[in-house]
């Protein structure tokens, strides 16, 4: 019979064991799945990102793809977001949970709930509020990076302006809607033309499958490249104007349902495919008189210490100093800060969502809290509102804002590949 000391080692033992092997497991279960730059990428980051995009998917009524295939898109996904994250940091950028929380309440009203509805929402979902939180965080920190790098490369002239007005498209679609359908496989950057040759296949291969009768949208969440593709490839509601302009052309004819490509662009090959329509234009629009100062991020002043300047400057208006005379002084959007910042009449649309929705809350006279876009810190005045007519000049700014925001779109897919290439990346399964 074994004494009391041995049954103890004995127990012991088995207990090392049995801590050894969860170990064990433990590191089999989170091991490095990539290296980007010099972070690391973990099993349980490329799982729970997985479960989050099949929630999306499954949300959209689309049809999950095989784990294999899903696997290899959420990877993809995920060092283009860590690299753009990276930036971020070396940038200097910060989202303040003030923002952040504005952020979010924003999205709950969007979807008719309070927080606590949006919450259990999110953990019916699968997913803990705080990893929500952070994601919402980390997109919003992609976004101000994207505007940074990408927007500062966007400039549209007045010839342009001059020959969009005077176009078909311009003259027959206006007022018309369309929602669209995109897949993108892309091309690397200076592409053999075998590489582009493949590309081009698979495309082709795609496209003869949709026409054969399987799902555009499936086949987005497991092909395409392009940002909207864990979306089905849904691009949203769009005039003709919004659109990427290698698309315009082509969706003005196409009828419901029928599918378009391979069109060629520098990112790749698209497939596009018209989703809906829908028609119709208010001849009246709500304008609203504003003016702001704006803080811009530099070199000698971070995102943190620009954040605190727009809140001085927000206190020396409560303690009696106007905001137009601070903008003459201290705002860095030059083509207002002679005018004390003035914007003019702006029409719904003219301005950034961050901007125009905190724009739109304002009582007459009253100064907004600091308010974050892609350009920096702003205050913002509201002096006058009215219904008005859309004029031929807030036309010309309207065509002017949305072929920027045309561009940006095209031109981010440019720069997605350019940082892709020139950061460092070992997939390790």
């Amino acid at each position: 019979m074994l004494k009391i000391k041995q049954v103890i080692s004995l127990l012991g033992l088995v207990l090392l064991v049995f801590a050894a092997s969860l170990q064990a497991e433990s590191r089999l279960l989170d091991r490095v799945v990539a290296i980007v730059g010099e972070e690391a990428l973990m099993e349980s980051e490329l799982r729970d990102r997985m479960q989050m995009v099949r929630a999306q998917i499954s949300d959209r009524g689309v049809r999950v793809p095989p784990d294999e295939v899903l696997r290899e898109q959420v990877m993809e996904r995920l060092v283009l977001d860590t690299i753009q994250l990276q930036l971020a940091a070396e940038m200097g950028l910060r989202i303040d949970e003030q923002t952040l929380n504005g952020t979010l309440n924003r999205i709950a009203r969007q979807n008719n709930m309070d927080m606590n509805q949006f919450r259990q929402a999110i953990e019916a979902d699968g997913m803990t509020f705080p990893a929500f939180r952070e994601q919402i965080r980390q997109e919003m920190l992609i976004s101000q990076v994207r505007q940074r790098q990408v927007g500062q490369r966007i400039q549209v002239s007045q010839v342009e302006v001059d020959n969009y007005l005077s176009s078909p498209e311009a003259l027959e679609e206006e007022g018309r809607e369309f929602r669209v359908g995109h897949i993108l496989i892309p091309v690397v950057d200076n592409p053999s033309p075998e590489q582009v040759a493949q590309a081009q296949e698979k495309a082709k291969e795609l496209l003869e499958r949709v026409e054969s009768g399987e799902d555009f949208r499936e086949l987005a969440v497991s092909a395409s490249a392009g940002d909207e593709a864990f979306s089905g490839g849904d691009l949203g509601w769009r005039t003709a104007l919004s659109l990427p302009s290698l698309f315009a052309d082509r969706v003005v004819t196409l009828q419901v349902g029928e599918t378009a490509g391979p069109i060629r662009s520098p990112s790749g090959f698209h497939l596009i495919q018209l989703l809906e329509t829908r028609g119709g234009s208010e001849h009246l629009v709500q304008q609203t008189r504003a003016r702001h100062l704006l803080l811009t991020p530099n070199a000698l002043r971070d995102e943190e210490a620009t954040q605190a300047l727009i809140l001085q400057m927000r206190e020396r208006i409560q303690s009696g100093e106007s905001l137009s005379s601070l903008a003459r002084e201290y705002s860095d959007d030059r083509a207002t800060r002679q005018s004390g910042g003035s914007l003019g009449w702006v029409s719904p649309g003219q301005m950034v969502p961050a901007f125009e929705e905190a724009m739109d809350q304002l009582e007459i006279g009253e100064i907004s809290q600091p308010v974050q876009s892609r350009f920096g810190w702003h205050l913002i005045e509201v002096t006058e509102r009215r219904e008005s007519d859309v004029t031929d000049s807030m036309r010309r700014q309207q065509v002017q804002q949305v072929l920027s925001e045309r561009r940006f779109e095209e031109e981010v897919q440019n720069w997605l590949r350019e940082i892709r290439d020139s950061t460092w990346v070992e997939i390790r399964g």
